[in-house]
């Protein structure tokens, strides 16, 4: 069957980007100053995220897919299940704390928000790192179970296939990990960008009916900072709605094999809808390749350092811009030019036999320019 051979494929092109890209993205992040911002670090925790994610779970099921079964045993079908339940949560919560975030600076606290990274925030970096272990383990304890599905050629969740698991765990399962974080994500950003427009409008009126002084100019400057917040909100926006738009299938296909069990979901878009969950381990550096210039310098600036990178120096540019200017100015390669300033130390150029010397002496009088120099 060719479906499966072609779904492989895309597996392993995904890692082949989605690796080294997060890996840049959690290199530049770390290694550049002027990027430890609270944002950043959460994007970097998510980056680190996504990279865990391809390694622990899509390049196992490359080879599973290819072959049509799975090559790596009961264990690790079992352990792998359990990890796209822990990245798909550890995901998810990062999304909610970066909305969070954005939330705060340009709604809750706009005036006393300053974006550094403080104990209380790295506690909630560590909070999200560990919630989704309970949430991951269960089967291994009792609560619920993995099962290997042959049509998709990997281990899922019990519920998925089994119709004797109590609703009241799939409801629970559902508004946890599916309803309940998509309805806050888009609550939290829908606030950010009515607030964001409302207050850069208000700024706006006052910068245009303000006149000159002190006030207008702190207006401005609070103007520019403002439209500076909302870009980079729109950036996070993007980047959580390119992460929801890779989860949607998957839910959809989810909600039909747990609700809607007449409906029979084909093998093919259970493995279309998993494939695409895996791009959004590749949103992360692809969006801020394109959105953000402050982190293509860092990217530069940090190859510059181990010599991938050739950055022009300042003072070359200049130099061999002279240059060019005296070689086109100069139509006989033997004519000598003298220059001198009143009153000042003048270079004074002789030519001797086919020598060239410099002597510095005072000049009271200025010389006349001379044609062609």
């Amino acid at each position: 069957m060719v479906f499966p051979q072609v779904i492989a494929v895309f597996h392993a092109l995904f890692d082949a980007i989605g690796l080294s890209g997060n890996l840049l993205v959690i290199l530049t992040i770390f290694l550049e100053r002027r990027l430890h911002k609270v944002r950043y670090f959460f994007l970097a925790s998510l980056a680190v995220s996504d990279f865990l994610c391809l390694i622990l779970v899509n390049s196992f099921r490359i080879a599973s897919i290819a072959e049509e079964t799975w090559v790596y045993g009961q264990t690790m079908c079992h352990l792998n299940s359990c990890f796209h339940r822990y990245f798909y949560v550890n995901t998810t919560l990062h999304l909610l704390a970066v909305s969070y975030d954005r939330y705060k600076a340009i709604v809750k606290s706009p005036l006393t928000y300053d974006g550094t990274m403080t104990s209380p925030k790295m506690l909630l970096v560590l909070l999200i790192w560990l919630i989704p272990i309970p949430l991951s383990i269960g089967p291994f304890l009792g609560y619920g179970m993995f099962v290997y599905n042959p049509e998709v050629y990997f281990c899922e969740n019990g519920w998925l296939l089994r119709s004797d698991v109590p609703e009241t765990r799939k409801v629970f399962f559902t508004v946890v990990t599916l309803l309940g974080p998509f309805v806050v994500i888009l609550f939290l950003n829908w606030s950010v960008y009515k607030t964001a427009k409302r207050q850069i409008n208000a700024l706006a009126q006052e910068a245009q009916l303000g006149s000159l002084d002190d006030s207008a100019q702190s207006i401005q400057q609070e103007l520019t900072r403002r439209k500076k917040e909302r870009k980079a909100s729109f950036d996070v926006f993007i980047v959580i709605a390119a992460f929801l738009i890779c989860f949607l299938p998957l839910w959809i296909v989810s909600f039909c094999r747990q609700y809607a069990t007449r409906i029979k979901v084909s093998s093919q878009v259970v493995l279309l809808s998993n494939c695409l969950f895996f791009v959004s381990s590749l949103c992360n550096p692809i969006i801020y390749s394109i959105r953000k210039k402050d982190f293509r310098d860092a990217v530069k600036k940090m190859f510059s350092r181990m010599g991938l990178f050739v950055r022009p120096n300042e003072n070359d540019v200049i130099a061999i811009g002279m240059n060019n200017l005296m070689i086109g100015a100069r139509t006989d390669g033997r004519s000598t030019c003298r220059t001198s300033m009143s009153a000042s130390p003048e270079l004074v150029l002789y030519e001797n036999t086919g020598s060239t010397t410099a002597n510095f002496q005072p000049s009271l009088y200025s010389i006349q320019e001379i044609d062609g120099c």
